[in-house]
């Protein structure tokens, strides 16, 4: 008997000495994979989701099997959507940037310069991927630091900065650092036709540094019907057991997916709910996002006695699976690149309003695939809300039209695919 259980401590031991040589030399084999890939090293200014954070989400985890990939992310204090999304992927590298952050601080920024410096010696990448405005400036003037080590810079813009509303010497200052910057840059990746026009006119960059590459989504693998979607996000706006709502299948549902940030403009989506709620009969409004600006929201919304017909749910994962429920979505931002949540509205065949920035224009036609208002009139985005409500077959119409066939130019794997070649031309190791 004593033998026996001698014989069975010694391979439960035995079993235990396996399992550790087999995780060592599997470690090994992994690291001597990951020493033959080339390195990418994505650097984007904040990890809050929005469309930026998704597209080097979408971009890191497709490509993690082919490249040694790091993402390091700024803004140590904001929302750390993307990390919490990277962190369980043994694939990915992640580094949270201590310094980095969205808003102009002349301390902190040359901190989060020499951290990027430091960062580049300590990876050795052979591609740097910059995202968005602040790690596009910074990650590029790093380079002017270092001189012994060789990387392909790339950098894509997710809608230029200064077209955002701001004070003329904030303007300036960006445009002049934009085109220092972009000497560096070995390719700039634009998301239209019309970001690449500005990059060449206003900023003076050569055609052949910059690369259309649209954003890409996913064809869902299974949707919500409209009933289900409605009743979903009904609850999650706490309407569905009001006794105002009863018939909820009958009201008419005004939605939008968005970070609370100024760009947005999310004020003056409510604004002009405001004007136009007296020719509108049974309605909801519903917000779905977060964001700095959400006291401010609901600060109007309260003065503008709104509080029955705009809802604000808060953050909501996966927040397109609930665009069926809406009757109209609407994007009122000042400033965009190529917003996912218009690819996605059509994608789900939700009639759309949306204001004319960025490169909205290239996918919705005014009055033939949705209607375009001119940004930052709310008066004209009142009209266009009671437009949508008295002609709802026609938008629906609108959804359903030719020109939405170009829609699979924008499905995830050609931005991949697309943005694997850019790559692979250049980098050292491929």
């Amino acid at each position: 008997m004593a033998t026996t259980n001698k014989n069975s401590l010694f391979f439960s031991f035995f079993n235990i000495f396996l399992t550790l040589i087999f995780i060592y030399f599997n470690i090994i084999l992994q690291d001597n994979m990951n020493k033959n890939k080339p390195k990418i090293l994505y650097i984007i200014t904040q990890g809050h989701w929005g469309g930026a954070q998704k597209y080097v989400f979408d971009l890191a985890t497709a490509l993690a099997d082919d490249f040694d990939i790091t993402v390091a992310v700024g803004e140590p204090n904001n929302l750390p959507d993307l990390q919490k999304k990277l962190l369980g992927n043994n694939k990915i590298k992640l580094i949270q940037l201590n310094f980095l952050q969205r808003n102009i601080s002349p301390i902190k920024d040359f901190l989060a310069l020499l951290e990027i410096r430091n960062l580049y010696k300590k990876i050795k990448p052979d591609i740097v991927h910059l995202n968005s405005t602040k790690a596009g400036i910074l990650g590029s003037l790093a380079t002017y630091l270092l001189s012994h080590i060789s990387y392909l810079l790339i950098y894509t813009v997710h809608g230029w900065v200064f077209n955002e509303p701001m004070n003329n010497l904030k303007k300036k200052l960006y445009i002049f650092l934009e085109k220092l910057t972009a000497r560096k840059k070995d390719k700039i990746i634009v998301l239209s036709e019309d970001e690449k026009n500005i990059g060449m006119n206003k900023l003076k960059i050569s055609e052949r540094k910059l690369e259309i590459i649209p954003v890409g989504i996913e064809l869902p693998k299974q949707t919500l019907s409209r009933d289900e979607a409605r009743k979903e996000i009904l609850r999650l706006a706490t309407l569905a057991q009001d006794d105002k709502i009863q018939n909820w299948a009958d009201s008419y549902i005004i939605g939008t997916i968005a970070n609370f940030y100024p760009t947005k403009n999310l004020t003056m989506l409510i604004e002009a709910i405001n004007l136009a709620k007296d020719k509108l009969n049974n309605f909801h409004a519903i917000i779905i996002g977060d964001g700095p600006e959400r006291e401010k929201l609901q600060l109007t919304i309260s003065n503008k006695q709104l509080t029955n017909y705009v809802h604000l749910t808060g953050f909501i994962p996966n927040a397109s699976q609930y665009l069926p429920a809406f009757d109209v979505f609407v994007l009122p931002s000042k400033k965009e690149g190529l917003p996912y949540t218009i690819l996605e509205a059509k994608l789900n065949k939700v009639p759309i309003i949306a204001t004319d920035v960025g490169a909205i224009k290239d996918i919705i036609t005014n009055k033939k695939t949705g209607l375009l208002v001119s940004p930052e009139n709310t008066e004209k985005m009142a009209d266009a809300l009671i437009y949508a409500y008295y002609n709802q077959k026609e938008m629906l119409s609108m959804t359903e039209t030719t020109q939405n066939k170009n829609l699979f130019q924008y499905l995830k794997n050609n931005m991949i695919l697309k943005t694997k070649d850019v790559y692979q031309k250049y980098s050292i190791k491929s």
